[in-house]
């Protein structure tokens, strides 16, 4: 849809709750699964966004120091499936892990023959769809109970997963707040 584009939503280039460690986390503008309760619903159009061409994006987190990851999420990342699969190949040569949130299921990913190739470059996967019916914050890395975590390297497995509710507050150069996690209520 954009070439060798990516249509972006949100860059944070530093967080914590969005997979081990610092992480690079990138928000990737598009879905078309529109899960009933999901609070992104400003990501679900395909419209143009934020563009930003591939290799500057690559090029801009590896100028950022002390990363160990990346984490994709949305929108649907899989929904920019070409431009997705080129950067996680590169990130990869690089020793930067990844980790994909997607609301697709391990099944629909592995039937799809363009989103296949995942597998062979994300470390940890978030997967299924949201439903608001199973909600829980006190989830770490997940908004709902029926959402997937998987390990699909050796470089993770199930002993970081320590259940809870994490909410990250970020303040910019001008006072700006962002908001970042599950919150379950918040009172400023």
């Amino acid at each position: 849809m954009f070439g060798t584009c990516f249509n972006l939503a949100n860059i944070e280039p530093s967080s914590h709750i969005y997979g081990p460690g610092d992480r690079f986390v990138i928000w990737l503008q598009g879905c078309t699964l529109a899960c009933k309760g999901c609070w992104n619903t400003a990501m679900w159009p395909h419209k143009k966004n934020e563009l930003i061409e591939r290799q500057k994006l690559f090029n801009q987190i590896m100028d950022i120091p002390g990363i160990v990851g990346v984490t994709f999420l949305g929108g649907e990342p899989l929904q920019q499936a070409e431009n997705l699969l080129w950067l996680m190949k590169k990130l990869s040569e690089e020793g930067v892990d990844i980790m994909l949130y997607t609301g697709y299921e391990f099944a629909e990913i592995q039937s799809c023959s363009n989103k296949q190739g995942i597998f062979d470059f994300v470390d940890i996967l978030i997967s299924g769809r949201y439903q608001h019916s199973l909600r829980n914050t006190n989830l770490i890395w997940r908004g709902s109970e029926n959402q997937k975590v998987s390990f699909l390297t050796g470089k993770y497995d199930q002993k970081i997963i320590l259940e809870c509710n994490q909410v990250e507050i970020h303040i910019g150069e001008f006072g700006e707040l962002s908001i970042y996690g599950y919150p379950d209520q918040l009172k400023l």
